[in-house]
């Protein structure tokens, strides 16, 4: 008891010392205080020393949280129901329904989407008890700030989009696929096949609806957009100028926004982005730069050969182990010695490492990757074993971690010869 105690005594220290230097700051500064109405701040921009105390007080804020409920408690918050409201709003579009500056009533909005008066009310007050909209008076609803951000900020209505029609019910399924497909070795054997009722990947699936697609792109734009997944941590970095010329590979680069930003910082590089056939489609080169798209399917043969580096940016990771070897293989015969492949992605700490609110966001990751292709988060070791399940020539040289980026840079390079790569 008295160690329980103490702890809750630290936490709540804890919490008081770090909200207290953020309230002070922003009172110093002239800024607005955070708020849920609708006009509060969406970002309070806080330099790093106020911001680690941001963290550290969610941080404990989180655990005190959790220890004052109890593990009863604990267990009973995880509602069957909890994304019930946000799938409601993102099908109907009621945060565009809601004026942004005004109100509307119950009554008003149920009669707008034709839908029960009385079921309508039940689902958005579990919204409101979320700090999604509020009631300001009996009856009526107004925007609340995180609701005002999926009115105005296309990117966040995407991420909510996805979240409820593509990762919920392939959520939903992930036991249902494990219980018959055990090994989950497969991209088109997991959770989102069964509730999509298809033989084809998540990816395959997407591409079959363009806009499924792009609200997809919307909300992973969204998700990448914050500074721990910017292209300055790419190149920056890596010592990019230890190349001076020479070709750059980025396979499944997308629309080229990496190849771009290196290529804006190294022009005497020339960079090549790799892509399925749609995407290079829909992609456009940019003047005086020298970046070329070309169509190639990461798991065949590379076409390229004696490029200095072949990049990989947050790509594997989409996929199971065994389709990362081939991926690996595909570029054994273009490699010249010396060769180097660069991954960057997430690497996972040791369990129980980090902040518990920083490792259920890891975790809550991995788990997405199970659900939606049988594919992981993987820690430094495992990225090791990749490379020498591919190849004994690729020599491990271990990882980067820029300072302020979610993603690591791992490198390998090629100690074999061109002419003996096919053995």
């Amino acid at each position: 008891m008295s160690s329980a105690q103490s702890r809750i005594a630290e936490l709540a220290a804890a919490v008081a010392l770090h909200t207290h230097r953020v309230d002070s700051y922003l009172a110093e500064n002239g800024l607005p205080y955070p708020s849920f109405d609708a006009d509060g701040p969406v970002d309070l921009r806080l330099p790093p020393e106020i911001e680690q105390s941001r963290t550290a007080a969610l941080q404990a804020s989180q655990e005190l949280n959790d220890l004052l409920q109890g593990p009863r408690d604990l267990i009973f918050n995880h509602h069957h129901n909890s994304l019930v409201y946000l799938k409601f709003i993102s099908h109907f579009d009621l945060a565009n329904k809601v004026p942004v500056d005004g109100e509307i009533t119950f009554t008003e909005l149920a009669a707008s989407i034709g839908v029960d008066y009385g079921a309508l009310t039940r689902i958005l007050r579990l919204s409101i008890a979320h700090r999604i909209f509020k009631e300001p008076r009996p009856g009526v609803v107004a925007h609340s700030a995180a609701s005002r951000e999926i009115a105005e900020d296309t990117r966040v209505a995407s991420w909510v989009g996805a979240n409820v029609d593509d990762m919920w019910p392939a959520a939903g399924r992930v036991v249902d696929a494990l219980i018959k497909w055990p090994l989950a070795t497969e991209p088109n054997q997991i959770g989102f096949s069964l509730a999509n009722e298809t033989n084809r990947s998540f990816y395959e699936e997407l591409d079959k609806s363009p806009e499924r697609a792009r609200r997809f792109g919307g909300a992973m734009s969204c998700f990448t957009t914050s500074d721990g997944y910017s292209l300055s941590h790419l190149t920056d970095g890596y010592p990019w100028e230890s190349i001076s010329s020479g070709t750059v590979v980025d396979l499944g680069g997308s629309h080229g926004d990496a190849a771009f930003a290196l290529s804006r910082k190294y022009p005497t590089l020339n960079f090549i982005v790799q892509e399925l056939p749609q995407v290079v489609e829909n992609s456009k080169e940019e003047p005086g730069l020298d970046v070329k798209f070309m169509v190639h399917d990461l798991f065949e043969e590379q076409p390229v050969h004696g490029a200095e580096v072949y990049l990989y940016r947050w790509v594997l990771h989409n996929w199971p182990d065994k389709y990362c070897v081939k991926a690996l293989q595909a570029l054994i015969p273009a490699l010249k010695q010396g060769s180097r492949v660069l991954v960057m992605d997430f690497v996972m700490p040791p369990p129980g490492t980090l902040p518990n609110n920083i490792e259920r966001n890891l975790r809550a990751m991995d788990l997405t990757m199970l659900e939606i292709g049988n594919a992981k988060e993987r820690d430094l070791g495992e990225w090791e074993s990749l490379f020498e399940q591919a190849h004994p020539k690729f020599v491990f040289k271990g990882m980067r971690q820029p300072p302020g980026s979610r993603l690591a840079i791992l490198e390998a390079t090629w100690a074999g010869g061109a002419e003996s790569n096919r053995t």
